[in-house]
């Protein structure tokens, strides 16, 4: 029997393999393997040195360090710039050198309609949850010498929130929603759900690089007062994401929880007045006790529906944008 021979013409296959980890293909991280956390880190760092060093130099150079209703515009545009400088194209800069496949940093699978409405849902008992947390932290006794430390610090904070987010008009609203909500959403998502947590889940598992990652987006927004709230919404906003595989998911989320306090502070509503523990008194304790119980298991009942709503988010679908 004669053994076919291949034609002289006909280039050798490559196995798949070869193909796969061919140098051309693989990212900066991959051919000089990084570390992915190492490299996560290396962005926190040198956004951090271009937002807030400085951003932070320029905005106090321009219109000074302290926000006024005189100079609070100049601020946001400011803050909007920065963000968008510094914190924005530095990510997508990033995510090119740790994949050539965005997808793989950003997914973009489009979340239905279902998952997006518990998710919201969710989010907003999550944020009574935090609202009632802090009213308890506020409450807890200091040493007298500590306090004059804190409390002046801790209104300076709350009374700057309250200036970049308080607006007078519908074309200011619209101003400050893009600033506060609309651009934050988007740009801290791409970084902290997009490129670090695509980071982590390189090298840990999916909940992990969730967890960790929301715990660094807490940190990263050097709020010492509401630490524990924002990494409790770092985490939802991973899992968001980890669970949906989409980061548009996060950004809706994230999008909503910062609209509300801007919705709530242009129409002048009393969060406090929302519980039934709206004065100090230590009789008010019981009853907000009943009201953190019956958000958490709100919180519970509308998780559980989000969850259901995406058991099906790992196959295919045809909204997927990647």
């Amino acid at each position: 029997m004669i053994e076919e021979k291949e034609p002289a013409n006909e280039p050798t296959r490559q196995p798949l393999e070869v193909l796969k980890f061919h140098p051309e293909e693989q990212s900066f991280v991959e051919r000089h393997n990084i570390n992915p956390i190492l490299f996560s880190f290396i962005c926190l760092f040198i956004i951090f040195v271009l937002y807030q060093i400085i951003g932070g130099t320029i905005t106090f150079l321009v219109v000074g360090s302290k926000v006024t209703p005189e100079n609070v515009s100049s601020h946001r545009i400011l803050t909007l710039v920065g963000q968008s400088l510094f914190i924005l194209v530095p990510t997508i800069l990033f995510a090119r050198l740790l994949s050539k496949q965005s997808s793989s940093v950003f997914p973009w699978r489009m979340p239905n309609v279902g998952e997006t409405f518990f998710a919201t849902l969710s989010l907003v008992f999550l944020q009574a949850i935090a609202q009632i947390y802090l009213f308890f932290q506020d409450h807890i006794p200091l040493p007298r010498e500590l306090s004059k430390v804190i409390d002046p610090i801790k209104e300076q904070l709350e009374e700057m929130f309250r200036t970049l987010v308080v607006a007078k008009s519908m074309p200011e609203l619209a101003l400050v929603l893009l600033v506060v909500a609309i651009a934050p959403a988007i740009i801290e998502e791409l970084l902290f759900r997009g490129l670090i947590q695509s980071s982590f889940g390189r090298v840990m598992t999916p909940l992990r690089a969730a967890v960790f990652t929301g715990i660094i987006f807490g940190a990263f927004h050097f709020n010492p007062f509401a630490v524990v709230p924002l990494v409790g919404l770092g985490v939802y906003f991973g899992f968001l994401r980890m669970r949906s595989k989409s980061i548009i998911i996060s950004m809706t989320a994230h999008l909503v929880n910062n609209g509300i306090a801007v919705i709530v502070a242009y129409f002048k509503i009393d969060e406090d007045a929302l519980f039934v523990a709206a004065g100090k008194g230590e009789q008010n304790v019981p009853a907000l006790l009943s009201q953190l119980s019956l958000f958490i298991l709100l919180f519970g009942l509308s998780f559980y529906s989000y969850l259901r709503a995406t058991t099906d988010a790992d196959k295919p679908h045809s909204g997927d944008l990647s």
